[in-house]
């Protein structure tokens, strides 16, 4: 009985250090997967944030991305906080997290194929999250297959048209006079009646038309702004180039879904 109580005694040790070995081996392997998937500390990003208060994108922010998607323009790009964080934990390594910043600036490349928006594009990364994939090189990439392309792709945002409008200091009467001017809609009370009972088809006339002028494009910069003033000093200094786009016909008009051939270009 003695020699079996010295057995389990010396066993204790052995049992320890094996124990441990299994713990630094499966450490040793964890390490190396984070290194190769994409772990943040590991990542080779252009923006590291591994200590500090991580800014999380105010709901605003991601409007003024689906606003520059929609206007082909990185104007509303720079109302967008530079330090604003993305994050997608369960998206694949390298693409887990990101600037909103960065990706409105690659969105605006994507849908109009032009490559210049990206070298604005920074990649991301935190002590456990990397996005060093949605880099530079990648929006260049998706640019210009898009820009080869007749028919532009892209993702697509959905926009608060009415709160946009609203903030930008756009009155009902004044949307309504600017559409009656446009041919959008008959008369006055046939915009307010489709503001009140058909609000999608009013809000989608908007979008297409009142987004798309100057006078809506310089009223960007007095939009509540969460960058700096070098920022908005940037901002401004863009110049309005108008998207070339299809309208449909006028609500009150339509017998069926068909596109006008003419292209809109204010």
């Amino acid at each position: 009985m003695g020699a079996g109580c010295d057995d389990n005694v010396k066993a204790i040790p052995v049992f320890g250090f094996e124990f441990m070995t299994r713990i630094f081996s499966v450490l040793a392997v964890a390490m190396l997967v984070a290194s190769t998937q994409g772990c943040g500390f590991f990542s080779d990003a252009d923006e590291k944030f591994y200590s500090g208060e991580q800014r999380r994108p105010a709901e605003l922010e991601y409007e003024y991305r689906a606003l520059a998607n929609e206007l082909h323009s990185i104007k509303p790009c720079y109302l967008i906080h530079p330090q604003s964080l993305s994050k997608g934990g369960f998206g694949p390594g390298g693409s887990q997290v990101s600037l909103l910043r960065s990706r409105c600036f690659a969105a605006v490349a994507e849908v109009s194929g032009d490559e210049g928006p990206c070298d604005k594009v920074r990649s991301a990364s935190t002590l456990f999250l990397s996005g060093a994939d949605l880099n530079a090189d990648l929006c260049r990439r998706v640019a210009r297959m898009n820009h080869e392309r007749q028919i532009k792709s892209g993702t697509s945002f959905k926009l608060d048209v009415p709160a946009i409008v609203s903030l930008a200091g756009y009155e009902e009467d004044e949307i309504d006079t600017y559409l009656v001017s446009e041919g959008r809609f008959s008369s006055m009370e046939a915009a307010m009646r489709y503001r009140r009972e058909r609000s999608s088809t009013y809000w989608n006339e908007v979008k297409m038309t009142l987004l798309h002028t100057e006078g809506f494009f310089n009223r960007i910069s007095e939009l509540r702004g969460f960058g700096t003033t070098g920022d908005r000093a940037q901002m401004n200094g863009l110049r309005w180039e108008p998207r070339q786009q299809r309208l449909w016909t006028p609500p009150e008009q339509r017998r069926r879904s068909v596109p006008e051939a003419t292209v809109r270009a204010q």
